[in-house]
């Protein structure tokens, strides 16, 4: 049996540090949608109501709960987790919870606090739906969901890329991050097999403050390692995650949130390969500040 409160959602890469290489994209219809700034959030249900997950722990903060009871979406999120039990499974919701004021990364500004999902998990089938199904099962409890900027099947990854750069600029018009990508097929392997086994999901994001590496020469030399410095969009996403675990108050005690951050930081470095900036410190007070111009 599945414990349901340990169903994480999954770290995505870009495109061109996809495994084994970004051509397993090549011949599948490729969903785009919005990348929200806000904190992730996975909403289940357990015999004490509705539960909130953060990225990184099994319950999220007061803080976050907080934020999303008092938000549109909490009563339509039970009804469709209450729905699901009636139909003998159990969905863990994942959305973006995003908070009144600021965005971690100060790309969007948020007047009212608001839960926008963008993948269901089905215990049932030990998946994750299609946007598809995410879509009909929010559009039937008047729950909202990262909006669908186009879809594409290609067989280059000239063409690929191309239509990355046309889903950016229209999440560039619409004040937005950048977009999540993401493919429900089949392996090239494992195409038309009785078990069912070849399905593929894969997941990728791209950003703006993410630099093209597939435009950009190649070249190898010896020496000692100089890694590009971590988007501040990660940074302020890492601090996030820091706030979203500990709660606003905990969140304002530089002895417990530092260490956090630091640590958080450092994971997305890793992630990323990248190197962490020397005024992480600059970073975290920026972010109480941007906290304490909401009112």
């Amino acid at each position: 049996m599945i414990d349901i409160s340990t169903i994480k959602y999954p770290h995505l890469e870009r495109i061109y540090n996809l495994k084994p290489n970004p051509e397993i994209l090549l011949g599948q219809e490729i969903f785009w949608t919005e990348k929200r700034d806000g904190s992730n959030i996975g909403a289940y249900l357990n015999e004490n109501g509705v539960q909130l997950r953060s990225r990184n722990l099994n319950q999220a903060s007061e803080d976050f709960y907080r934020a999303f009871n008092e938000s549109e979406q909490a009563e339509p999120v039970l009804d469709l987790l209450q729905d699901a039990c009636n139909w003998g499974n159990e969905y863990v919701i994942f959305g973006e919870m995003l908070t009144i004021g600021k965005s971690p990364t100060r790309m969007e500004l948020h007047e009212k606090n608001e839960f926008v999902v963008f993948d269901i998990w089905d215990t049932k089938h030990n998946q994750f739906m299609n946007y598809n199904g995410v879509h009909q099962q929010c559009y039937h409890f008047g729950i909202p969901v990262v909006e669908l900027y186009g879809t594409c099947n290609v067989v280059t990854v000239d063409a690929l890329y191309a239509f990355k750069d046309e889903m950016l600029e229209k999440a560039l018009e619409m004040k937005r991050e950048g977009v999540v990508g993401k493919a429900w097929g089949e392996t090239p392997f494992n195409k038309g097999t009785s078990a069912g086994c070849g399905r593929l999901v894969t997941y990728f994001k791209e950003k703006h403050d993410l630099p093209a590496l597939e435009k950009l020469p190649r070249a190898y030399e010896e020496g000692v390692i100089q890694l590009p410095p971590l988007p501040d969009s990660e940074i302020y996403g890492a601090i996030e995650k820091v706030r979203t675990d500990i709660g606003d108050v905990k969140f304002k005690e530089i002895r417990v949130a530092m260490p956090l951050v630091a640590k958080y930081v450092t994971e997305e470095c890793k992630k990323h390969n990248c190197t962490a900036p020397k005024n992480l410190h600059h970073y975290y007070q920026s972010r109480l500040h941007d906290l304490t111009e909401v009112v």
